[in-house]
């Protein structure tokens, strides 16, 4: 019985000494400021859309000072939601320490696609189908979007066919970009009045025409069979154009 009462005392005795320590630790880490602004820009691929000062200049254009400021003051949750909010900015982690730093790890998003719509306007579209402005201090080595296409850099402003064309596109430049094959050869995509997308690639004349986005695999599978089986017959520059769009089929315009 002795032993009993003497454990929970030594219990209770512990719970007491973690419950004052801890109160002193809260009470330190209140009067404790924050005296570093630590900032890490993840760069994928060479991307330099935004940079560490420029992540530093918008957090402090929020208003509140941070290097100074009580660590249990800083508005962590407002930092990471502004953060967000800039075009080029995938993902934000924003965390104190328990030194007193303030952390900021920012993810940049990839652009796939850059698009010149007949409105005269010129933007990006990342890998998550999203727009970005063009950046005045870097530009993306990328495959364009040409022709026809009247999508507009504001969402709100088009219209479901300008929209589905978009839609249609990130799921071109997709299959593009996951194909090592084509992934090199592509730097020009052209929307046609007729609405068929047409590849313009980086070596030779001939063009391309993939028409709509269904059957992605089937098309590509005959032009690249046809493709192989023309570089072992004969020179592709004798062919304006190889057509994939219609189903199991390949229609090619040679010139004369």
């Amino acid at each position: 019985m002795k032993k009993n009462i003497r454990n929970i005392v030594i219990w209770c005795s512990l719970v007491l000494l973690v419950t004052v320590l801890a109160g002193f630790a809260n009470a330190d880490r209140e009067r404790e400021r924050c005296w570093r602004l630590d900032i890490e820009v993840e760069q994928l691929s060479g991307l330099y859309f935004i940079d560490e000062a420029s992540v530093r200049e918008h957090i402090l254009n929020l208003g509140d000072a941070v290097v100074g400021s009580r660590i249990d003051s800083l508005q962590i949750d407002p930092i990471r939601q502004a953060l967000l909010k800039l075009p080029s900015v995938k993902n934000a982690t924003v965390y104190t320490t328990v030194d007193g730093r303030l952390y900021v790890n920012v993810t940049q998003r990839k652009p796939l696609f850059r698009v010149f719509n007949k409105r005269g306007e010129s933007y990006y579209v990342d890998t998550e189908g999203k727009r970005m402005p063009l950046s005045k201090q870097y530009t993306a080595r990328v495959p364009v979007l040409t022709g026809e296409v009247t999508t507009p850099f504001a969402p709100g402003a088009a219209s479901e066919n300008e929209e589905r064309t978009l839609e249609a596109a990130i799921h071109l430049f997709n299959h593009i970009e996951n194909d090592p094959f084509w992934s090199a050869q592509t730097e020009h995509v052209a929307l046609n009045s007729e609405g068929d997308f047409v590849i313009i690639p980086r070596i030779g004349h001939c063009t391309m025409v993939i028409g709509d986005t269904a059957d992605l695999s089937s098309k590509f599978r005959r032009l690249h069979a046809f493709l192989l089986d023309i570089a072992h017959k004969s020179n592709l520059n004798q062919y304006k154009s190889i057509n994939v769009k219609y189903r199991d089929q390949v229609v090619c315009e040679r010139y004369f």
